[in-house]
């Protein structure tokens, strides 16, 4: 019996890029361009931030203590986010979404099931801890956003025209979160497909009746979730298929 309903993860599942750093940077590059020459203290505080990102992904290669998803957005947020106008956040946004790399990395072959799941009229959707304005405007850019009923994921917190942060309210919560989603589908978790590729999903796969590696994920994941969950490793785009379709 298949599912009645498949959610996916967003870094390292729809898309090859592991986490936000190809969107932040970008962001970066293009609000410090755009402070020129007239915010020195902007400009000033986005090289400060490069500085402090070269140590940490300097420290990501040699120390595992420290939760480096978190360090990378608290240094992104204090010093380059908080206070920006709106306008060039989207607008930078944007064109990170439109950019042939940016596409090129989309998992398209994951991106045509969704699509065949959705007309076939099982609820879609994404659950993930990267940033809701970054995916929507790429899933759009690539003619995709109509394949999924809702996006779960980090929101632009704004104030006064400008922004604060980005949050990450389901970084490490994800299972809370799709708990709530299963509620609000009025499906148990059992009747949910779950495709991810982290130990950020890993408890979305205890909880669902139908967990699935990501094409993405490494190698070493995807033989643990499989052993500890009996996830599906999927070999291709057909295999996939029929066990979302036909199981």
């Amino acid at each position: 019996m298949p599912p009645d309903a498949l959610i996916c993860d967003w870094n390292g599942t729809l898309i090859r890029y592991r986490d936000e750093r190809p969107l932040l940077e970008s962001l970066a590059t293009d609000l410090f361009h755009a402070s020129l020459p007239l915010h020195p203290f902007r400009m000033l505080n986005i090289l400060r931030a490069r500085r402090s990102l070269k140590a940490l992904y300097r420290a990501k290669r040699r120390d595992n203590d420290f939760d480096y998803v978190v360090e990378m957005f608290r240094i992104y947020n204090t010093y380059i986010i908080n206070g920006a106008p709106l306008a060039p956040i989207h607008t930078s946004v944007g064109r990170y979404a439109q950019r042939p790399e940016t596409q090129r990395a989309l998992d398209r072959r994951l991106l045509r099931l969704v699509g065949e799941c959705s007309r076939s009229g099982k609820p879609t959707g994404i659950l993930s801890a990267g940033n809701a304005l970054g995916i929507e405007m790429t899933l759009a850019a690539g003619g995709f956003r109509s394949h999924f009923d809702f996006c779960e994921a980090g929101q632009l917190i704004c104030s006064g025209g400008r922004a604060v942060a980005f949050d990450l309210a389901i970084y490490r919560r994800k299972p809370q979160h799709l708990i709530t989603i299963a509620e609000r589908l009025h499906l148990q978790p059992s009747r949910l497909a779950y495709v991810g590729d982290s130990q950020d999903d890993e408890g979305c796969f205890q909880i669902v009746g139908y967990p699935v590696v990501a094409f993405f994920a490494p190698d070493h994941l995807k033989q643990r979730f499989a052993s500890r969950h009996n996830a599906l490793v999927p070999e291709d785009e057909q295999e996939l298929s029929r066990y979302l379709m036909q199981s």
